[in-house]
């Protein structure tokens, strides 16, 4: 028996405007992904204040499906961007193919949380080798995108910060200091029992606070290189 649902359908949307390539961005697409994640999230945060939820749902796999919508929208043809490809036992978030051939691989993140055991020990740059040697993609087209940089470590913050040269910077790309959250930017009180509104103009303020790596430099620094 056919019912109604509405939720189901509205999914249904989100997912269809993922797949979409027909509207463009905003012509800076890093501040399109920050506007892109702070509403979503705005949504998230009175979500919790009134439905009463203690604890945010996680947005780690929308933020790998956005960089995946705007990498397709961004590259030339010769370029198909992959989510989730397998090859054996490996699995990248994010494989690029150039003229039918591996190109690129990217592992997303946006941030490490409690496994912080990435950076320590290089960790993050024995994943990279393991990418690039299963997927045959030069280890200079085999990087990490954070979101942002916090929740690492002081001293992780402070590279990115204050742009101080360091190997990671090689191989791990954030795109802001601080993620896109309404929650954690807000300075209101009583964050749990009552939700902030921001407008356009606030929002963009605090990307142009936070903004670290843009997108664009990345593709065009990591992707769409020879080497």
């Amino acid at each position: 028996m056919k019912i109604k649902s509405p939720i189901s359908d509205k999914f249904s949307e989100f997912l269809d405007e993922l797949l979409s390539t027909a509207h463009k961005p905003y012509k800076d697409v890093t501040y399109q992904i920050y506007y892109d994640l702070f509403k979503i999230r705005s949504s998230q945060w009175k979500y919790k204040v009134r439905s009463k939820r203690e604890v945010d749902f996680s947005l780690s796999d929308i933020f790998q499906d956005l960089l995946t919508h705007y990498l397709r929208i961004l590259l030339p043809k010769e370029y198909v961007v992959l989510s989730e490809h397998k090859n054996d036992k490996v699995r990248p978030d994010i494989l690029i193919k150039k003229n039918n051939k591996n190109w690129c691989v990217i592992e997303v993140k946006t941030t490490i949380g409690w496994n912080r055991d990435l950076i320590k020990n290089d960790n993050y740059l024995k994943r990279l080798r393991i990418l690039s040697q299963t997927f045959k993609v030069p280890i200079q087209r085999t990087f990490y995108i954070f979101e942002a940089v916090r929740n690492v470590s002081r001293h992780f913050y402070k590279i990115f910060k204050k742009n101080s040269r360091d190997k990671m910077r090689d191989y791990i790309y954030p795109l802001f200091l601080n993620n896109a959250h309404p929650f954690f930017l807000s300075k209101a009180r009583d964050r749990k029992n009552s939700y902030k509104v921001f407008d356009d103009t606030e929002i963009f303020r605090l990307y142009k606070e936070n903004v670290t790596t843009p997108l664009e430099d990345i593709i065009k620094k990591k992707i769409m290189v020879s080497t």
